[in-house]
């Protein structure tokens, strides 16, 4: 079969899997061998259309919309488990502390069980379902409306809920960051993630330098409403200035 036929049909295969799939799956459904799909999706991968993780491929996504969960997961893990462990010094006992549903965010969850007397309030489910079992901890999970794409909770009431509390930190991470501030791919998520900025003492932002690529069309904050950033590397050199400018700490 031709490569060009075959890439086509691996695409296909992976918009019917909401973006995502294992290779060994790639495998059966276009009924080729390993080192063939390998170098089908090596082609694609140096085009931009893929992304290959840790025996997972899928399909990049170039829209300013939130990508689904499963997507997110496995896409730059290396680099979110780094952010995570160097994020972890800054938890402490006893704090109180709100967690997005980001899958950046949810690296912290073994963490968090290290420790102890946290109380943690999140709108995420993956976040919660990691923590169920911690019983040194405590987890409060937001009201309000199921978004099944990102399991996590949103609305008015997620919101309302969030200013029920005063937390000493806010982690969360974002869509896209440039020049003009941190972006989400959803209102609803974003405005989740203002609750949690206004009502934190200081907010940490969990960001890997691929997000200077992304899109995202909701502003969620300005650079001065970052107490911390959290990265894996350096993101541009323009970039990179105006962060150093308006964030009092970059780890």
């Amino acid at each position: 079969m031709d490569s060009n036929i075959r890439k086509k049909q691996i695409l296909d295969v992976l918009n019917k899997c909401n973006g995502i799939s294992t290779i060994d799956s790639l495998c059966r459904r276009v009924y080729a061998s390993r080192s063939t799909v390998r170098r089908d999706l090596i082609a694609l991968e140096e085009e931009g259309t893929v992304k290959r993780s840790h025996g997972y491929v899928s399909v990049i996504v170039k829209s300013a919309n939130e990508s689904p969960i499963g997507m997110r997961r496995i896409e730059n893990l290396d680099k979110k488990q780094l952010i995570a462990g160097k994020a972890a010094p800054l938890l402490k006992d006893d704090m109180v502390i709100f967690l997005d549903s980001s899958s950046t965010v949810c690296q912290l969850a073994p963490m968090l069980k290290l420790r102890q007397n946290i109380t943690i309030i999140t709108n995420g489910i993956n976040i919660a379902n990691e923590l169920s079992n911690a019983q040194n901890l405590k987890c409060f999970l937001c009201p309000g409306v199921l978004k099944h794409k990102s399991l996590s909770v949103v609305g008015e009431f997620a919101s309302s809920f969030i200013k029920n509390f005063n937390a000493e930190l806010a982690f969360i991470s974002c869509k896209a960051i440039n020049t003009k501030g941190v972006f989400e791919g959803d209102d609803s998520q974003g405005l989740v993630k203002k609750s949690m900025i206004e009502n934190a003492d200081k907010t940490v932002l969990l960001c890997d330098n691929t997000k200077e690529e992304a899109v995202g069309f909701f502003k969620v904050s300005d650079f001065n409403d970052i107490d911390v950033l959290v990265s894996n590397d350096q993101f541009s050199d323009e970039l990179d200035k105006i962060l150093v400018n308006n964030i009092k700490k970059i780890i």
